[in-house]
């Protein structure tokens, strides 16, 4: 919201809640944001005053995705450290296989880097993968993959905001390293019904929006699940593959001091088969919900009371045998924002958390060995927290904060002591209560300084500390079988201190350029001894080894948001190195996400009223992979040796994704709107390279196999995999308003 000729503005929360000093008198102001109709409001105040506005969404058409208004100055939003994706860019994309999803659109971003094709694996400025947190409504989604990673399981379609931390993150936020991405999901039309769908043969969805009482209350939700059946179940009648999600909101506004919102969302993988009576393969689901109480105690003060639940589960099938690993918590958390003065708001409050997580539990049969028992953990955190922000002079900001974290291992379990050889000396049984304990504070600064009214610099600070701890030694793209363990008395929490300088300036009132440079120091950080064995292990902490990270970089964004053709151009150059005692004989060495150059382009043209072309390139160094340095014979078999850890490369990756977008009602009011999108991705076909194995062959020029019996006079071969090289999908898009 803007006054229009003058700096004067405001920016909601994620709850709509906003406040704006002004001097008596008569006022025109401007409220817009993206999606919905800008609309003018003259106002005369006397006193304090409370103005509620609602925006009328604009049509689906497609002019309106290429002219994107921005709600707030394209300056206050040009950090790259804090940055915000809309659902409408999102849906620009080109789609791979019908849907576009959030992990293909933070790949747009400078200083986020995929994994390879098919995968929901991200890293972001240098940090390990479980090092950044996906939060919908506050509560946690610990995988967000379908398919194996093919498709994400946020859909734009149930997304009102995502913002995305990279550095200097909110003190209410945490606790991760590398990145905190934060979704605010839509609360549903109060005044009308609207359905809105899409269908591929692959994959369909369906939303639903329904005010309950008029202005007052409104449910949305939205249903997807995919469509294979077609493809495998002539040859695979007893398979039952695929995936499926169902989220559900409900708010309710009961005056204008107190409203309550309702979120739960259920993701189902299902990859297995059933054969009299007995299944085999595996299965994994997510489910998160959230109750929240919006209260306004005065037009200063307002609060967030938020009871959110959050749990992961994974299951292997192995007939007759059940293998299962999962992950849960419940959280308390209260937020207060407090407006003190027109250049000073406070954000302060208190999270109590509690976690269940299950290593992994096996259910035989009574003809297998008994297995040793993996203890479940039970964790509890605490955390207080404040951040200021102060408008020191019309130019200079200051921000900073801290977060006050007390987390707690709570028994009865049985607890293993090991030596400095990494070897399990005896066990320790500990009752009820609190058995260890840690105690941080974590601050965070930052100073921003307008050059002028085009441009700015923002120099921050921030100290991190992670306490749930993903534990796989696998580089597969795919969802492999991985458990989380929570800092204990062995497994210290991981902590990384992060210095970013950030400049931006708005080159006209279309275009925007931003670059920031990063240094980060990364401490406790996982590794693993050869040969790690990390599933059903009850002594797995003596399968760990712990060493220092380092990364920087430089990240540039260059960003047209409005016109006919408009899009972003992103080029990051950044380096991420390990060092661990006892592995690589000490030596430093890149880390498996250590890509030194990533260039990403996404354009969207306008062809004609009703049709728009997108196109996405992105280009990236190879990912690091130790090859042997050298071989010897023994037992006349050729042996590799291998000397350096990640001493070679891919590779390197591109890819060329394009979509056209065919808008087939001709009028943009009308109340039926529907859309063809037809996509192809990795149109130039290019093979990317996943993989290497050193594979034996049977003989001289034959097809490559897997490594088999080790005594064999077979030779030692070289093969590659890659995954996807062309895949194009065809989508109908319909909104009846």
């Amino acid at each position: 919201m803007l006054k229009p000729g003058t700096n004067a503005g405001a920016i909601s929360n994620a709850f709509g809640y906003y406040a704006l000093p002004l001097p008596s008198g008569r006022h025109n102001l401007d409220y817009s944001y993206v999606g919905y109709q800008k609309q003018a409001v003259g106002l005369d105040i006397a006193a304090m005053a409370q103005k509620n506005l609602s925006l009328r969404p604009t049509s689906i058409a497609l002019p309106d995705v290429i002219v994107a208004q921005r709600a707030t100055n394209s300056l206050e939003s040009a950090d790259l450290g804090q940055m915000d994706l809309y659902p409408g860019e999102l849906s620009a994309m080109p789609e791979f296989a019908g849907e576009s999803g959030l992990v293909k659109g933070l790949q747009t971003l400078p200083g986020v880097k995929m994994h390879s094709d098919g995968s929901a694996f991200f890293y972001t400025r240098g940090g390990e993968r479980d090092q950044n947190l996906i939060i919908v409504d506050d509560a946690p989604i610990y995988n967000p993959s379908h398919l194996f990673g093919f498709y994400s399981m946020i859909i734009p379609d149930f997304a009102k905001e995502i913002k995305v931390y990279k550095s200097d993150m909110p003190a209410n936020l945490g606790d991760r390293l590398s990145s905190i991405i934060s979704i605010r999901t839509k609360d549903g039309n109060l005044n009308k019904f609207e359905l809105s769908g899409a269908i591929n043969p692959l994959v369909n969805r369906f939303s639903l929006e329904i005010p309950v009482v008029k202005e007052r209350s409104s449910i949305f939700t939205s249903w997807r699940r995919s469509n294979f059946e077609w493809l495998y179940k002539r040859a695979a009648p007893n398979a039952d593959l695929g995936f499926g999600d169902f989220s559900f909101k409900w708010n309710y506004k009961i005056n204008n001091k107190n409203r309550f919102y309702f979120t739960s969302i259920l993701g189902v993988d299902n990859f297995t088969s059933e054969t009299n009576g007995v299944r085999s393969g595996i299965r994994w689901g997510n489910f998160t919900s959230t109750l929240r109480w919006n209260h306004l105690f005065g037009p200063r003060l307002f609060s967030n009371t938020t009871l959110y639940t959050g749990s992961f589960d994974y299951r292997l099938f192995s007939n007759p045998n059940i293998w299962r690993s999962s992950l849960g918590t419940l959280s308390l958390k209260s937020d207060f924002t407090h407006y003190a003065r027109a250049n000073f708001t406070s954000k302060f409050g208190l999270e109590v958390q509690a976690y269940f997580i299950n290593p992994g539990s096996v259910t035989l049969d009574s003809t297998v060995a008994i297995l040793p028992a993996v203890e479940p953990d039970y964790s509890r955190k605490t955390v207080l927290y404040y951040q200021g922000q102060w408008d020191l002079n019309p130019k200079l900001q200051l921000k900073a904060g801290a977060r006050l974290i007390n987390w707690a291992n709570l028994g009865p379990t049985e607890i293993y002591n090991y030596n400095s050889n990494y070897a399990p000396t005896d066990t320790t049984v500990v009752g009820e209560g609190v058995y260890n304990r840690y105690l941080h504070l974590d601050p965070r600064i930052s100073l921003r300084y307008k050059l002028d009214s085009t441009s700015q610099v923002k120099l921050s600070f921030g100290s991190y500390h992670q306490y749930l701890q993903l534990i796989s030694n696998s580089i597969s793209p795919f969802t492999s079988l991985e458990v989380w363990l929570p800092a204990n008395q062995y497994l210290q929490p991981q902590s990384a201190r992060e210095v970013t300088l950030g400049y931006a300036t708005t080159l006209s009132s279309q275009m925007s350029l931003s670059a920031a440079a990063y240094y980060k120091q990364f401490s406790h950080q996982i590794d693993y001894k050869d040969h790690a064995t990390t599933l059903l292990n009850p002594l797995l902490e003596g399968e760990l080894r712990f060493g220092t990270m380092q990364s920087y970089g430089l990240e540039v964004l260059l960003k047209k948001t409005s016109g006919r053709l408009n899009g972003s151009l992103s080029y990051n150059f950044s380096r991420a190195t390990r060092q661990t005692e006892g592995l690589n004989a000490g030596r430093v060495y890149p880390a498996f996400q250590d890509r030194p150059h990533d260039f990403s382009l996404l354009l969207n043209y306008r062809l004609a009223k009703r049709t728009l072309f997108s196109t996405y390139y992105t280009a990236f160094s190879g990912t690091t992979f130790s090859s042997p340095t050298g071989f010897y014979t023994f037992n006349d078999q050729r042996v590799p040796i291998f000397d350096e850890k990640n001493n070679d490369r891919l590779p390197a990756y591109r890819r060329l994704d394009i979509a056209f977008k065919f808008q087939l009602n001709k009028n943009d009011e009308a109340r039926y709107q529907h859309a063809l999108v037809f996509s192809i991705y990795n149109v130039l076909a290019h093979k990317n390279i996943v993989a290497v194995n050193f594979n034996k062959i049977p003989v001289e020029g034959a097809r490559p196999v897997v490594k088999s019996n080790l005594l064999s006079l077979e030779a030692l071969q070289a093969s590659q995999i890659d995954l996807i090289r062309f895949m194009p999908s065809l989508t109908y898009k319909f909104n009846l308003l």
